[in-house]
Protein backbone atom coordinates (compact mmCIF):
# COMPACT_ATOMS: atom_id res chain seq x y z
CA UNK A 1 0.00 0.00 0.00
CA UNK A 2 2.60 2.24 1.06
CA UNK A 3 4.72 1.40 -2.20
CA UNK A 4 1.87 2.13 -4.47
CA UNK A 5 0.94 5.54 -2.45
CA UNK A 6 4.75 6.50 -3.50
CA UNK A 7 4.56 5.86 -6.88
CA UNK A 8 1.78 7.74 -7.53
CA UNK A 9 2.97 10.66 -5.42
CA UNK A 10 6.01 10.47 -7.59
CA UNK A 11 3.49 10.03 -11.34
CA UNK A 12 1.73 12.81 -9.61
CA UNK A 13 4.66 15.26 -9.46
CA UNK A 14 6.31 14.07 -13.02
CA UNK A 15 3.38 15.14 -14.48
CA UNK A 16 2.74 18.36 -12.53
CA UNK A 17 6.07 19.02 -13.55
CA UNK A 18 6.02 18.60 -17.26
CA UNK A 19 1.96 19.94 -17.48
CA UNK A 20 3.97 23.18 -16.57
CA UNK A 21 3.67 25.70 -19.77
CA UNK A 22 7.34 27.22 -20.77
CA UNK A 23 7.97 30.67 -20.00
CA UNK A 24 7.94 33.38 -22.78
CA UNK A 25 9.09 36.16 -23.94
CA UNK A 26 9.89 39.05 -20.51
CA UNK A 27 7.26 38.46 -18.25
CA UNK A 28 4.86 41.29 -18.96
CA UNK A 29 1.81 39.44 -18.37
CA UNK A 30 3.16 40.08 -14.57
CA UNK A 31 2.47 43.71 -14.96
CA UNK A 32 -0.64 45.18 -13.22
CA UNK A 33 -3.64 45.68 -15.77
CA UNK A 34 -3.65 49.25 -14.80
CA UNK A 35 0.23 49.76 -15.10
CA UNK A 36 -0.52 48.81 -18.68
CA UNK A 37 -3.24 50.22 -20.12
CA UNK A 38 -3.37 54.09 -18.32
CA UNK A 39 0.44 54.51 -18.81
CA UNK A 40 1.60 54.29 -22.28
CA UNK A 41 0.60 52.99 -26.03
CA UNK A 42 2.87 51.26 -28.70
CA UNK A 43 2.09 51.19 -32.16
CA UNK A 44 3.58 51.39 -35.71
CA UNK A 45 6.49 48.47 -33.98
CA UNK A 46 8.44 46.98 -36.07
CA UNK A 47 11.56 44.54 -35.42
CA UNK A 48 13.52 43.05 -38.49
CA UNK A 49 15.25 41.08 -40.02
CA UNK A 50 13.93 38.33 -37.41
CA UNK A 51 16.79 35.96 -38.14
CA UNK A 52 20.71 37.37 -38.47
CA UNK A 53 24.31 35.98 -37.44
CA UNK A 54 26.49 36.72 -34.74
CA UNK A 55 27.53 40.58 -35.08
CA UNK A 56 24.61 41.17 -37.93
CA UNK A 57 21.98 44.58 -36.80
CA UNK A 58 18.80 44.40 -35.71
CA UNK A 59 16.75 47.55 -36.18
CA UNK A 60 13.85 48.10 -33.76
CA UNK A 61 11.38 51.64 -34.88
CA UNK A 62 7.86 52.23 -33.95
CA UNK A 63 6.09 54.81 -31.79
CA UNK A 64 5.56 55.19 -28.52
CA UNK A 65 2.86 57.66 -26.35
CA UNK A 66 2.30 58.82 -22.87
CA UNK A 67 -1.02 58.64 -22.39
CA UNK A 68 -3.22 61.64 -20.63
CA UNK A 69 -4.85 59.12 -18.42
CA UNK A 70 -1.65 58.37 -16.48
CA UNK A 71 -2.69 56.77 -13.13
CA UNK A 72 -2.62 59.71 -10.38
CA UNK A 73 -1.27 56.84 -8.32
CA UNK A 74 2.21 57.05 -9.67
CA UNK A 75 4.59 59.71 -9.89
CA UNK A 76 3.88 62.31 -12.94
CA UNK A 77 5.95 61.09 -16.02
CA UNK A 78 9.37 63.06 -16.08
CA UNK A 79 11.98 61.28 -17.27
CA UNK A 80 12.63 58.71 -19.17
CA UNK A 81 14.86 56.17 -21.71
CA UNK A 82 13.61 54.11 -24.64
CA UNK A 83 15.36 51.17 -24.75
CA UNK A 84 15.55 46.95 -26.19
CA UNK A 85 14.35 44.73 -23.70
CA UNK A 86 15.93 41.39 -24.69
CA UNK A 87 16.76 38.45 -22.04
CA UNK A 88 19.95 39.11 -21.05
CA UNK A 89 23.07 40.73 -22.28
CA UNK A 90 22.70 38.99 -25.61
CA UNK A 91 22.24 41.65 -27.51
CA UNK A 92 24.62 45.13 -27.97
CA UNK A 93 23.14 48.57 -28.77
CA UNK A 94 24.57 50.19 -31.19
CA UNK A 95 22.47 52.95 -32.22
CA UNK A 96 19.50 54.95 -30.74
CA UNK A 97 17.19 57.88 -31.83
CA UNK A 98 14.20 59.27 -30.23
CA UNK A 99 11.83 62.01 -32.31
CA UNK A 100 15.05 61.94 -35.07
CA UNK A 101 17.78 62.70 -32.17
CA UNK A 102 20.50 60.76 -31.08
CA UNK A 103 19.59 59.33 -27.49
CA UNK A 104 22.50 58.44 -25.17
CA UNK A 105 20.11 58.10 -22.45
CA UNK A 106 17.68 59.56 -20.81
CA UNK A 107 15.39 62.22 -22.00
CA UNK A 108 12.31 64.65 -20.54
CA UNK A 109 8.89 63.45 -20.89
CA UNK A 110 5.23 64.97 -20.59
CA UNK A 111 1.99 63.52 -20.56
CA UNK A 112 0.08 63.42 -24.17
CA UNK A 113 3.75 62.98 -25.50
CA UNK A 114 4.59 61.30 -28.71
CA UNK A 115 8.01 59.57 -29.40
CA UNK A 116 9.74 58.26 -32.38
CA UNK A 117 12.01 55.91 -32.03
CA UNK A 118 14.85 53.70 -33.94
CA UNK A 119 17.39 51.31 -31.86
CA UNK A 120 20.38 49.39 -33.82
CA UNK A 121 20.94 46.66 -32.20
CA UNK A 122 23.68 43.98 -32.78
CA UNK A 123 23.50 40.08 -32.22
CA UNK A 124 26.24 38.34 -29.24
CA UNK A 125 24.92 35.36 -28.14
CA UNK A 126 23.21 32.53 -30.41
CA UNK A 127 20.12 31.88 -30.04
CA UNK A 128 16.45 32.65 -30.32
CA UNK A 129 15.16 35.27 -28.38
CA UNK A 130 12.92 37.65 -27.94
CA UNK A 131 13.43 41.01 -28.69
CA UNK A 132 10.58 44.04 -27.28
CA UNK A 133 10.82 48.04 -26.86
CA UNK A 134 10.47 49.90 -23.56
CA UNK A 135 10.71 52.18 -22.27
CA UNK A 136 11.97 53.23 -18.93
CA UNK A 137 9.80 55.86 -16.68
CA UNK A 138 11.70 57.29 -13.23
CA UNK A 139 9.59 56.45 -10.48
CA UNK A 140 7.03 53.71 -12.60
CA UNK A 141 9.73 51.32 -14.34
CA UNK A 142 9.93 49.78 -17.40
CA UNK A 143 6.73 49.39 -19.61
CA UNK A 144 7.42 47.08 -22.52
CA UNK A 145 6.41 46.99 -25.86
CA UNK A 146 5.32 44.47 -28.16
CA UNK A 147 8.02 41.65 -29.03
CA UNK A 148 9.12 39.37 -31.80
CA UNK A 149 10.94 36.31 -31.94
CA UNK A 150 14.74 36.88 -33.71
CA UNK A 151 16.79 34.25 -34.15
CA UNK A 152 20.76 34.75 -33.90
CA UNK A 153 22.78 31.93 -35.39
CA UNK A 154 26.49 31.65 -34.77
CA UNK A 155 28.94 33.27 -37.39
CA UNK A 156 32.75 32.28 -37.90
CA UNK A 157 33.95 35.51 -36.71
CA UNK A 158 34.00 36.81 -33.13
CA UNK A 159 31.35 39.36 -32.13
CA UNK A 160 33.52 42.60 -32.44
CA UNK A 161 31.98 46.23 -31.07
CA UNK A 162 34.60 48.76 -32.67
CA UNK A 163 34.23 52.31 -30.83
CA UNK A 164 36.32 55.29 -31.39
CA UNK A 165 38.19 57.05 -28.05
CA UNK A 166 37.85 60.60 -28.23
CA UNK A 167 41.95 60.47 -28.58
CA UNK A 168 41.60 58.61 -31.91
CA UNK A 169 42.22 55.18 -30.70
CA UNK A 170 40.09 52.70 -31.64
CA UNK A 171 39.38 49.76 -29.24
CA UNK A 172 36.77 46.62 -28.82
CA UNK A 173 34.04 47.72 -26.77
CA UNK A 174 33.22 44.12 -26.29
CA UNK A 175 36.52 42.79 -24.97
CA UNK A 176 38.40 46.36 -23.65
CA UNK A 177 39.71 45.74 -20.36
CA UNK A 178 37.77 42.36 -19.29
CA UNK A 179 40.73 40.03 -18.22
CA UNK A 180 41.85 43.19 -16.10
CA UNK A 181 38.48 43.33 -14.75
CA UNK A 182 37.88 39.58 -14.20
CA UNK A 183 41.04 39.32 -12.22
CA UNK A 184 40.70 42.38 -10.30
CA UNK A 185 37.12 41.14 -8.94
CA UNK A 186 38.30 37.98 -8.18
CA UNK A 187 40.76 39.60 -5.89
CA UNK A 188 38.51 41.41 -4.33
CA UNK A 189 36.40 38.12 -3.64
CA UNK A 190 39.36 36.33 -2.30
CA UNK A 191 39.30 38.75 0.31
CA UNK A 192 35.54 38.47 0.94
CA UNK A 193 35.82 34.47 1.32
CA UNK A 194 38.72 34.53 3.13
CA UNK A 195 36.58 36.55 5.74
CA UNK A 196 33.31 35.05 5.10
CA UNK A 197 34.91 31.73 5.82
CA UNK A 198 37.54 32.75 8.72
CA UNK A 199 34.07 33.80 11.07
CA UNK A 200 32.28 31.14 9.85
CA UNK A 201 34.06 28.06 10.13
CA UNK A 202 36.16 28.19 13.37
CA UNK A 203 34.34 30.75 15.51
CA UNK A 204 31.59 30.51 17.65
CA UNK A 205 29.49 33.32 16.02
CA UNK A 206 27.93 31.04 13.57
CA UNK A 207 28.07 27.78 14.96
CA UNK A 208 26.84 28.68 18.78
CA UNK A 209 24.36 31.52 18.12
CA UNK A 210 21.69 30.30 21.03
CA UNK A 211 24.88 31.13 23.43
CA UNK A 212 25.98 34.45 21.15
CA UNK A 213 22.90 35.60 20.98
CA UNK A 214 22.75 36.25 25.03
CA UNK A 215 25.60 38.47 24.66
CA UNK A 216 25.54 42.45 25.19
CA UNK A 217 25.81 44.17 21.68
CA UNK A 218 29.65 45.53 22.61
CA UNK A 219 30.91 42.41 24.36
CA UNK A 220 33.76 40.28 22.58
CA UNK A 221 33.44 37.17 24.95
CA UNK A 222 36.89 36.63 25.12
CA UNK A 223 36.52 34.32 28.00
CA UNK A 224 34.48 31.72 25.91
CA UNK A 225 36.59 32.10 22.97
CA UNK A 226 34.34 34.30 21.13
CA UNK A 227 36.06 37.05 19.92
CA UNK A 228 40.15 37.16 20.68
CA UNK A 229 42.64 39.21 20.34
CA UNK A 230 44.50 37.15 17.59
CA UNK A 231 41.28 37.81 15.67
CA UNK A 232 41.76 41.31 15.85
CA UNK A 233 44.95 40.68 14.40
CA UNK A 234 43.70 38.78 11.35
CA UNK A 235 40.97 41.03 10.97
CA UNK A 236 43.31 43.80 10.88
CA UNK A 237 45.47 42.23 8.23
CA UNK A 238 42.79 41.61 5.69
CA UNK A 239 41.52 45.27 6.28
CA UNK A 240 44.90 46.19 5.69
CA UNK A 241 45.19 44.44 2.36
CA UNK A 242 41.69 46.04 1.26
CA UNK A 243 43.26 49.32 1.60
CA UNK A 244 46.15 48.01 -0.43
CA UNK A 245 43.99 47.08 -3.05
CA UNK A 246 42.63 50.51 -3.01
CA UNK A 247 45.57 52.05 -3.50
CA UNK A 248 46.65 50.32 -6.19
CA UNK A 249 43.88 50.32 -8.24
CA UNK A 250 43.93 53.95 -7.69
CA UNK A 251 47.50 54.17 -8.51
CA UNK A 252 47.32 51.99 -11.49
CA UNK A 253 44.16 53.96 -12.93
CA UNK A 254 46.32 57.35 -12.41
CA UNK A 255 49.01 56.18 -14.51
CA UNK A 256 47.68 54.04 -16.97
CA UNK A 257 45.15 56.51 -17.79
CA UNK A 258 45.88 59.77 -17.10
CA UNK A 259 43.54 61.95 -18.83
CA UNK A 260 39.97 60.70 -17.52
CA UNK A 261 36.45 62.60 -18.53
CA UNK A 262 33.71 62.29 -15.90
CA UNK A 263 31.01 60.65 -16.87
CA UNK A 264 28.13 62.53 -19.15
CA UNK A 265 24.66 63.09 -19.09
CA UNK A 266 22.62 63.86 -21.87
CA UNK A 267 19.03 64.91 -21.02
CA UNK A 268 17.27 66.75 -23.64
CA UNK A 269 13.65 67.44 -24.41
CA UNK A 270 12.77 65.41 -27.73
CA UNK A 271 11.20 67.86 -30.90
CA UNK A 272 7.53 67.65 -30.52
CA UNK A 273 5.26 65.65 -32.57
CA UNK A 274 1.47 66.12 -33.21
CA UNK A 275 -0.81 63.82 -32.86
CA UNK A 276 -2.67 64.99 -36.13
CA UNK A 277 -4.94 67.61 -37.21
CA UNK A 278 -7.96 67.40 -34.46
CA UNK A 279 -10.65 65.54 -36.67
CA UNK A 280 -13.18 64.51 -34.04
CA UNK A 281 -14.22 64.00 -30.46
CA UNK A 282 -14.79 61.02 -28.54
CA UNK A 283 -16.98 60.20 -25.68
CA UNK A 284 -17.24 57.06 -23.81
CA UNK A 285 -20.82 55.06 -23.32
CA UNK A 286 -18.69 52.16 -21.25
CA UNK A 287 -17.41 49.00 -22.08
CA UNK A 288 -18.21 45.41 -21.06
CA UNK A 289 -16.00 42.16 -20.96
CA UNK A 290 -16.50 38.55 -21.43
CA UNK A 291 -13.91 36.82 -20.08
CA UNK A 292 -15.09 33.67 -21.26
CA UNK A 293 -14.59 34.16 -24.87
CA UNK A 294 -12.01 37.33 -24.36
CA UNK A 295 -14.28 39.67 -26.23
CA UNK A 296 -14.12 43.33 -25.22
CA UNK A 297 -17.56 45.53 -26.46
CA UNK A 298 -16.69 49.59 -26.00
CA UNK A 299 -19.53 51.57 -26.56
CA UNK A 300 -18.03 55.17 -27.90
CA UNK A 301 -19.91 58.26 -29.39
CA UNK A 302 -17.97 60.00 -32.43
CA UNK A 303 -18.43 63.42 -33.89
CA UNK A 304 -16.60 64.14 -36.87
CA UNK A 305 -15.33 67.99 -36.98
CA UNK A 306 -13.75 67.99 -40.92
CA UNK A 307 -15.31 68.60 -44.06
CA UNK A 308 -14.71 65.01 -44.87
CA UNK A 309 -16.12 61.34 -43.78
CA UNK A 310 -13.37 59.57 -41.26
CA UNK A 311 -12.86 56.02 -40.85
CA UNK A 312 -11.84 54.05 -37.99
CA UNK A 313 -8.56 52.29 -38.33
CA UNK A 314 -7.44 50.89 -35.13
CA UNK A 315 -7.29 50.96 -31.29
CA UNK A 316 -3.92 50.59 -29.99
CA UNK A 317 -4.05 49.26 -25.88
CA UNK A 318 -0.80 48.99 -24.23
CA UNK A 319 1.42 46.79 -26.30
CA UNK A 320 -1.63 45.64 -28.72
CA UNK A 321 -3.07 46.95 -31.95
CA UNK A 322 -6.41 46.04 -32.87
CA UNK A 323 -6.97 46.71 -36.79
CA UNK A 324 -10.16 47.29 -38.67
CA UNK A 325 -9.25 45.62 -41.78
CA UNK A 326 -7.99 42.44 -43.41
CA UNK A 327 -5.06 40.33 -42.74
CA UNK A 328 -2.81 42.81 -45.08
CA UNK A 329 -3.17 45.52 -42.69
CA UNK A 330 -2.86 43.21 -39.80
CA UNK A 331 0.21 42.31 -40.55
CA UNK A 332 1.44 45.80 -41.03
CA UNK A 333 0.38 47.13 -37.72
CA UNK A 334 3.20 45.62 -35.80
CA UNK A 335 4.43 42.26 -34.35
CA UNK A 336 1.66 39.40 -35.27
CA UNK A 337 1.30 37.98 -31.88
CA UNK A 338 0.54 41.57 -30.65
CA UNK A 339 -2.37 42.02 -33.40
CA UNK A 340 -5.99 41.32 -33.39
CA UNK A 341 -9.00 42.15 -35.47
CA UNK A 342 -11.65 44.96 -34.91
CA UNK A 343 -15.01 44.85 -35.42
CA UNK A 344 -17.01 48.22 -35.91
CA UNK A 345 -20.21 48.29 -35.84
CA UNK A 346 -22.12 50.55 -37.90
CA UNK A 347 -18.54 50.34 -40.10
CA UNK A 348 -19.84 52.90 -42.77
CA UNK A 349 -17.40 56.40 -42.43
CA UNK A 350 -18.29 59.51 -40.39
CA UNK A 351 -20.13 61.93 -42.83
CA UNK A 352 -18.82 65.51 -41.96
CA UNK A 353 -20.04 66.60 -38.75
CA UNK A 354 -21.96 63.67 -38.37
CA UNK A 355 -22.10 62.16 -34.31
CA UNK A 356 -22.34 58.48 -34.40
CA UNK A 357 -22.67 56.17 -32.12
CA UNK A 358 -20.35 53.28 -32.50
CA UNK A 359 -19.73 49.94 -30.84
CA UNK A 360 -16.01 48.12 -31.31
CA UNK A 361 -15.98 44.56 -30.52
CA UNK A 362 -12.09 43.17 -30.06
CA UNK A 363 -12.03 39.32 -29.79
CA UNK A 364 -8.68 38.38 -28.41
CA UNK A 365 -6.28 35.70 -26.84
CA UNK A 366 -3.92 38.99 -26.08
CA UNK A 367 -6.36 40.28 -23.37
CA UNK A 368 -5.97 37.23 -21.01
CA UNK A 369 -2.51 36.49 -22.21
CA UNK A 370 -1.40 39.52 -21.66
CA UNK A 371 -3.57 40.79 -18.59
CA UNK A 372 -4.37 43.50 -20.25
CA UNK A 373 -8.57 43.74 -18.47
CA UNK A 374 -8.29 44.41 -14.63
CA UNK A 375 -10.81 42.33 -13.70
CA UNK A 376 -9.74 42.47 -10.39
CA UNK A 377 -8.51 45.81 -9.60
CA UNK A 378 -10.37 48.16 -7.57
CA UNK A 379 -10.77 51.16 -10.49
CA UNK A 380 -11.96 48.94 -13.59
CA UNK A 381 -10.61 51.14 -15.96
CA UNK A 382 -8.59 50.74 -19.61
CA UNK A 383 -7.29 53.66 -22.07
CA UNK A 384 -5.87 53.63 -25.46
CA UNK A 385 -5.50 54.83 -29.06
CA UNK A 386 -8.08 56.03 -31.68
CA UNK A 387 -6.79 56.00 -34.95
CA UNK A 388 -9.09 58.00 -37.21
CA UNK A 389 -8.31 58.07 -41.06
CA UNK A 390 -9.76 60.32 -43.33
CA UNK A 391 -10.48 60.48 -47.26
CA UNK A 392 -6.90 61.98 -48.33
CA UNK A 393 -5.08 59.63 -45.86
CA UNK A 394 -4.60 62.01 -42.60
CA UNK A 395 -4.56 60.34 -39.44
CA UNK A 396 -5.23 61.40 -35.94
CA UNK A 397 -4.56 59.92 -32.54
CA UNK A 398 -7.34 60.18 -30.01
CA UNK A 399 -6.75 58.96 -26.50
CA UNK A 400 -9.88 57.02 -25.03
CA UNK A 401 -10.53 56.01 -21.50
CA UNK A 402 -13.50 53.71 -20.36
CA UNK A 403 -14.56 51.85 -17.44
CA UNK A 404 -15.19 48.01 -18.10
CA UNK A 405 -17.93 46.17 -15.99
CA UNK A 406 -17.28 42.04 -16.74
CA UNK A 407 -20.36 40.11 -18.06
CA UNK A 408 -18.64 36.81 -17.39
CA UNK A 409 -15.59 35.05 -15.55
CA UNK A 410 -13.78 32.26 -16.48
CA UNK A 411 -13.14 29.66 -14.17
CA UNK A 412 -9.76 29.67 -12.28
CA UNK A 413 -9.51 26.87 -10.14
CA UNK A 414 -12.08 24.27 -11.41
CA UNK A 415 -12.16 22.74 -14.40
Amino acid sequence: MARRLLISLIALAIAAITSVPKARAHGEAGDEPFLKDLTVAFYDVSIAPTAIQVGQPVTITGTVRILETWPYTLAPPETASIMPVVPGPVFALQDRLVNGQSATGSFFVDKGGIYQFKMVILGKEPGRWHVHPGIAVQGTGTLIGPGEWVTVQPSAAQFAFPVTLLNGQTINLHTYGGQFAWWWSFAGFLLGVAWMLYWTLTKRTVTNLAVTSQLPVNDDAPDIGLITPRDHIWMNVLAGLTMVMLVVGWTYATMQYPVRWPQQTDWFAPRFISSGEQMAEVHSNGATYDDATDTLLMHVQVKNLLGSALTVKQFIMAMATFVNGGEQEQAKAGPRDFVGPLEVEPNSPIAAGETKDLTLKLTSKLFSDERLIPLHDPQQFIAGLLRFENAQGGQQMVTLRTSVIPTQFRSQYLP
